[in-house]
């Protein structure tokens, strides 16, 4: 197909190709030596250059037909340009950026719907779930458990069955579960189950005088194929229309005509009606298998038991859990119990019934003896064969990633590599905990969950002025509990920022204070219940506003907020009430686990009556929800996954595990230190994520250790500390990074980051690439001039290999392997003097600062 508005020679591919190289590379330039060579290969594959090089390049280009040397040993930056251009330009037509782009909008977009034909399709992938209602049945999908529920009209139980692992994310299959509609038809499922993005195309379209991008994607799966055509607002980047057409082979329903999108204002109260038409009280049946023809809805349903299951979906995500009206009591191991011994406790009653967590004294004396004395017994009992020990590097540079936020300096790891004293790790543990990285590190960590992505607070101080503050809390040492008491107890106007933050970023609302209080500090997603029972857990209506009740005295103007004003304060009043809704009723304050709501004092403001139960020693949930939260920092998952879903659908890995951490948690009296110290002594902490043999179920287990992306403030703080710019951030000696104040820093955040608790999944695409490859910050950290990394390798002291391995300590932490070092050694030769060894050097710099070994944790 052509472009009319160009000659015939001309295709709409070569034009926007012509385009995605120069949005590419309108940033600054990547080593000149590079670009030239990026010129020759573009040349050789599509018999133009994009002119990246000056006129220089028809030089080159004379050197590498006459055989220059470097062209001849292929050198490593030139093949790992090569790669990058071949894998983004020519092999997958670019895949990622426009779909990934458009899914990123979507999951902060809240609630969607299209209605066709009668039936309304929703979509929350801020919720992972999604799903269609009809006049015959409701269909809900639930990426976080990977299940499908269905119940038909009026029916008295709910189907439910476990779907097959698909090869695209949670959140792409979603949205194409979303876009095709009949979810729970066999033939869909198989479609999604291996579908794929095999190409994109786009260009700029006029809709009834506006500008929009129209998007086609092609969609295979095995032998099916699919077409999906989108129309993208271009500032929003948010679907407004869509058209799926599907090949007459697939068996799938298509949309013949443009479907146009529906964003819901009142997502929260939306989507609780939606979940509602599931209710909790109906038993669930469990459908083995699709037919290749059977709709859910013909299915038989087998004999249930309507007496068996009075909670909500019991057991959504293990068929063969026990019904929670069966369910033994939370039971812990007497203190005199050796914690190698078998656990008799669980988590599956409901969470309103869990007991406080007992502490059980050490046997061996050492909490973390303990911990490996679990793991070791829960392997044994699983068959697991645990991976081998992590090598010193590894492990230095993934404990220095995990408790400062940052890989080590040359110095550092020259340091640690020559002692060779049995307690060096233990050591280095412990001068991490107590370095003022340690705590501005975890400072960004917690504010991640603490204020999410997305919330404007420039008004008010912006997000670093809260993390300032909780770095000064983790840093003086209070405890955790503290820290907690400070922050929901904060008073004063909102523009004194620090821990006000918190209050300002959820608008002063009671229901979203109680939503997030329970989120971070409980492990509960206790929001679901807020206009109607919670559909998978046994939290009531009533629960959720007993619990915003305790947030509704405070002063603030009647009715809804949309915005807030930096005027306005935080402080507790006598006056103030709270209701459900469709309802006048005023909701009286009621802990999660009481049986009755609290009497109607004046006396002691609401807020402390909740602040002392969330952090007392005998609270069922706080304990367990930060253990489960720091294991997760430190493993890439939490021994309950997502770390905010705790639940009987969602039951922790092993219970006694969890028990163990929590129970040692608050012996130390909420020692937060104490708890990271544990974790990262432990022989599980310590083993490696390179196994030959890695398997799902040793990762499950925690028997080897997962790969992690590394966060957009560590891979900013990995470069500054790697590459010494000139710029004063970085202390060469220490490798301590400013990160207050720093312009720089937040400008490569904000075009950076991922999306939070998701650290084991790539979330990183062709804007995050680029970012990297020809962003300032790598520009000046590879730069001639600017680099004080490159500048201190031209002493004339260094030898060649000297530098090469300066270069892999500074960027990896760890010496050049076999392989690599022969093959730079090709690259840089003993003979490469001035001017060229630098440029050299400058292109291996750049190469290993964008690798997947740089960007990962591992």
């Amino acid at each position: 197909m052509h472009d009319p508005t160009t000659s015939t020679s001309e295709t709409v591919e070569d034009r926007e190709f012509e385009e995605l190289l120069t949005q590419a590379f309108d940033a600054p330039s990547v080593p000149r030596s590079l670009l030239k060579r990026i010129d020759q290969v573009v040349q050789q594959e599509w018999g133009a250059s994009p002119r990246l090089a000056d006129s220089a390049a028809d030089k080159l280009q004379r050197s590498v037909v006459r055989g220059t040397r470097w062209f001849r040993t292929l050198p490593i930056a030139a093949a790992v340009v090569l790669g990058v251009a071949l894998t983004v330009f020519f092999q997958l037509s670019s895949p990622v950026y426009a779909w990934n782009t458009m899914v990123t909008a979507l999951g902060h977009a809240g609630l969607v719907e299209i209605e066709q034909n009668g039936a309304v399709r929703w979509l929350s992938l801020s919720e992972q779930q999604a799903g269609e209602t009809t006049s015959h049945a409701t269909v809900l999908l639930d990426g976080t458990k990977n299940i499908l529920l269905r119940r038909s009209s009026q029916a008295s139980f709910v189907e439910r069955r476990s779907l097959p692992s698909a090869e695209l994310g949670t959140q792409d299959c979603l949205v194409l579960a979303f876009l095709m509609g009949d979810a729970a038809q066999a033939k869909s499922v198989e479609f999604l189950h291996g579908a794929r993005v095999s190409g994109e195309h786009s260009r700029l379209v006029e809709v009834d005088g506006t500008s929009q991008i129209e998007l086609t994607v092609n969609l295979e799966s095995g032998d099916q194929t699919a077409l999906l055509t989108v129309l993208v607002d271009p500032q929003s980047q948010l679907p407004l229309q869509s058209r799926f057409e599907p090949h007459p082979a697939a068996g799938i329903p298509s949309s013949a005509e443009f479907l146009p999108w529906k964003y819901r204002s009142d997502s929260d109260t939306a989507l609780a009606s939606r979940l509602a038409a599931i209710p909790a009280s109906l038993p669930v049946v469990d459908v083995e298998a699709f037919t290749s023809t059977t709709v859910l809805a013909n299915a038989q349903a087998p004999a249930v038991d309507h007496n068996t299951s009075s909670s909500p979906i019991a057991a959504v995500a293990d068929p063969k859990v026990t019904p929670v009206a069966q369910a033994a009591p939370l039971e812990v191991a007497p203190a005199e119990v050796a914690p190698s011994e078998p656990y008799h406790g669980n988590l599956e009653v409901p969470a309103s019934q869990w007991k406080p967590v007992e502490v059980r004294h050490s046997v061996t004396g050492n909490r973390t003896q303990d911990l490996d004395a679990v793991l070791s017994r829960l392997w044994t009992e699983n068959q697991i064969q645990p991976a081998s020990e992590a090598a010193p590097e590894e492990l230095l540079r993934r404990v220095y990633l995990d408790l400062v936020g940052r890989t080590p300096s040359v110095t550092e790891v020259r340091d640690y590599l020559k002692d060779h004293s049995p307690d060096r790790y233990k050591t280095l543990v412990e001068r991490l905990l107590n370095s003022p990285d340690h705590a501005s590190h975890l400072a960004a960590r917690f504010r991640s969950f603490l204020i999410p992505e997305g919330i404007d607070l420039a008004n008010f101080g912006g997000i670093e002025a809260f993390e300032k503050w909780l770095s000064e809390q983790f840093s003086s040492g209070q405890s955790y509990d503290k820290t907690v008491q400070q922050l929901l107890l904060a008073e004063g106007r909102l523009v004194k920022s620090g821990p006000l933050l918190f209050y300002s970023a959820t608008r002063l609302e009671p229901d979203q204070l109680a939503g997030r209080t329970a989120r971070v500090f409980l492990g509960m997603r206790l929001e679901c219940a807020q206009c109607h029972d919670h559909p998978f857990e046994p939290w009531k209506q009533e629960d959720f506003w007993g619990f915003a009740a305790f947030f509704g005295r405070i002063s603030r103007p009647q009715g809804k907020l949309e915005t807030v004003s930096t005027v306005m304060q935080v402080r507790d009043i006598n006056r103030g009430e709270v209701t459900m809704p469709e309802s006048k009723a005023p909701v009286a304050p009621k802990f999660l686990n009481a049986t009755a709501p609290l009497e109607s004092g004046e006396a002691v403001a609401r807020r402390r009556l909740l602040t002392q139960w969330l952090t007392g020693k005998d609270n069922p949930y706080f304990a367990r929800a930060t253990a489960n939260r720091v294991w997760s920092m430190l493993f890439g998952k939490g021994i309950v996954n997502p770390v905010d879903d705790f639940g009987v659908g969602n039951p922790p890995l092993s219970a006694e595990l969890l028990d163990l951490l929590a129970g040692q948690f608050i012996e130390s009296n909420f020692d937060l230190k104490g708890l990271f110290r544990t974790i990262a002594l432990s022989r599980a902490y310590r083993l490696s994520s390179g196994a030959e043999d890695a398997s799902e179920t040793r990762l499950d287990w925690f028997a080897q250790m997962n790969v992690k992306m590394l966060t957009a403030e560590q891979v900013y703080d990995c470069i500054t500390v790697a590459t010494m710019p000139g710029s004063g951030t970085a202390d060469a000696a220490t490798g301590l990074v400013d990160r207050f104040g720093n312009s720089s820093r937040e400008g490569f955040l904000r075009d950076f980051r991922t999306p939070s608790g998701r650290s084991t999944e790539y979330q990183g695409g062709i804007p995050q690439s680029l970012t990297l490859m020809n962003g300032t910050l790598v520009d000046g950290a590879t730069g001639l001039q600017s680099s004080g990394l490159l500048k201190s390798l031209e002493a004339p002291f260094f030898s060649r290999d000297q530098r090469i391995e300066i270069l892999y300590f500074a960027t990896l932490a760890r010496s050049p392997k076999p392989s690599e070092k022969e093959l730079l050694q090709q690259y840089i030769t003993e003979n490469t003097k001035g001017a060229e060894l630098r440029e050299a050097l400058s292109d291996v710099l750049w190469a290993l600062l964008n690798s997947a070994e740089f960007t990962m944790n591992h």
